[in-house]
């Protein structure tokens, strides 16, 4: 079987959350058993030198509204099975998606050219492709061209990593991008409140999707998680399913990550205690034998950064230190930085960076996810790997992956064990927290904790299976 994974991000080259780390290691683990091919935008901003990415030498154009737009093809030396697409539209900016003024006003455009390359591409290389596997706004277009434009035979899977964000434009995209109106502009179709939403449109042309936790699949087909497609979900429900995310093993493993200070694993946790040491004077914070809170992710409201705004001048008084990580949206970017130097407990990075980050969850005694919402979430997985113990709100992926350590009288193999709220406000946050301080003073029963969770095996190996096995039975 020949897949084609389709992604606007894939990590290593680009990478703006998790669906960059999915798009690397599925198809890492798929490839044990079948022939996959990637392929994402070559952004300006991906290093090709670093990366070993090479022109292909060959090159197609595709006619839109009498505008000739040039494609042209890449690969990275090592691994021809990762390809490359470049168009100066599609690939000449300073980000994926937006700049610091906003979301960048031709993304429909961007896009769109970006879903009519990935099908042209298979003509052009004279590829074999049995399944299409795209995934969110940024690929959904595939799915309406394959049924409505193609007429193409292969299946067309969809996943759904974020439903917060669909790709919603004004209606006159539909001519921009050369769309049928008749076959396409209706409300089993792109139309989504007389605008279009690629998005909706992946998810009726798709022959199955899937979403990244069983909890999300049920969530997102209610009014409250659905962000206005709870009824197309539930009218598709019969080709939604949800598997749980891996993540990368290889990438995300404490005993040989050069991103860390010491190596270790859950039979050396000494050489995880010289991370936290090491790190703490590196921000100059006190005490090693205090807890260590972090927070690793995006700045918006999605992964609960208000309700870890509302907390710092209680949690300053806490007797622990607070590392805060991440950079989103330009108003909590904002935020942030005020409150930057207020505190001599916490300290604030504004601004991404994955080898922190990385240090981050070797020190890290517990993890801060107080998400709304998370579709699955792989920063859980991750902390609980390195041996950081999760503390969580208790929705989507969150409640699959992560079990309250005083909900269970044993520990299960699949399971992780962390601290979980369910309530999403301030008082039952700083009671999650109180827990942690609990569990914490307990070094023995911590210590068992954490050693389970680094046990726990999160890679994609059963995951990649269930895609494997959809793959083959979609209709």
């Amino acid at each position: 079987m020949n897949i084609l994974f389709a992604s606007s991000e894939i990590f290593p080259y680009a990478k703006s959350g998790g669906l960059a780390d999915v798009a690397y290691a599925l198809p890492q683990a798929l490839r044990e058993k079948e022939t996959v091919y990637t392929v994402m935008p070559l952004y300006d901003i991906v290093n090709r030198k670093k990366h070993k990415i090479v022109d292909m030498g060959i090159s197609f154009w595709y006619t839109l509204n009498h505008v000739a737009h040039q494609f042209d093809l890449f690969y990275k030396e090592d691994c021809k099975e990762d390809l490359f697409i470049y168009n100066p539209i599609l690939c000449g900016r300073t980000g994926l998606y937006h700049d610091r003024y906003g979301e960048f006003g031709d993304n429909a455009l961007r896009f769109g050219l970006f879903s009519y390359a990935i099908i042209e591409m298979i003509n052009a290389m004279k590829l074999s492709i049995d399944v299409f596997h795209i995934n969110d706004w940024q690929t959904s277009l595939v799915a309406l061209l394959a049924k409505t434009h193609y007429h193409l035979p292969q299946k067309v899977i969809l996943t759904l990593h974020n439903l917060a964000y669909q790709g919603i434009f004004d209606k006159s995209v539909m001519n921009e991008l050369a769309l049928n109106w008749e076959a396409c502009f209706k409300y089993n179709g792109i139309e989504y409140f007389d605008s279009v939403n690629f998005l909706k449109a992946g998810i009726n042309y798709s022959d199955a999707i899937t979403t990244v936790s069983a909890s999300y699949a049920q969530e997102i087909q209610t009014p409250l998680f659905g962000c206005g497609l709870d009824e197309t979900l539930k009218s598709n429900s019969h080709k939604l399913m949800g598997i749980v995310n891996g993540i990368s093993t290889e990438v995300f493993n404490p005993k040989t990550d050069e991103y860390l200070y010491n190596n270790y694993d859950q039979e050396s946790l000494k050489d995880k205690k010289i991370n936290k040491t090491k790190l703490l004077k590196l921000f100059n914070l006190q005490e090693s034998s205090k807890a260590l809170f972090v927070f690793v992710g995006r700045f918006t409201h999605q992964k609960g950064v208000d309700l870890l705004l509302e907390s710092l001048p209680i949690l300053k008084d806490f007797d622990a230190n607070f590392i805060i990580l991440g950079e989103g949206e330009p108003y909590y970017n904002e935020r942030f930085k005020q409150v930057q130097h207020q505190y001599s407990s916490i300290h604030i990075e504004v601004g991404y960076n994955e080898e922190l980050s990385r240090k981050l969850y070797a020190a890290a005694d517990f993890l801060l996810m107080p998400s709304t919402f998370e579709p699955c979430g792989l920063n859980q997985m991750i902390a609980m790997r390195y041996g950081a113990m999760p503390i969580v709100s208790k929705t989507g992926g969150l409640k699959d992956t992560v079990l309250d350590f005083t909900d269970i009288n044993t520990l299960e193999s699949s399971k992780g064990v962390g601290i979980t709220f369910e309530e999403h406000n301030l008082f039952w946050f700083l009671h999650a927290i109180g827990k942690a301080f609990s569990l914490y003073g307990n070094n023995t029963k911590y210590k068992r904790l954490i050693q389970h969770n680094m046990s726990i095996d999160f890679s994609w190996k059963s995951s990649a299976q269930l895609y494997l096995q959809l793959y083959k039975e979609a209709k």
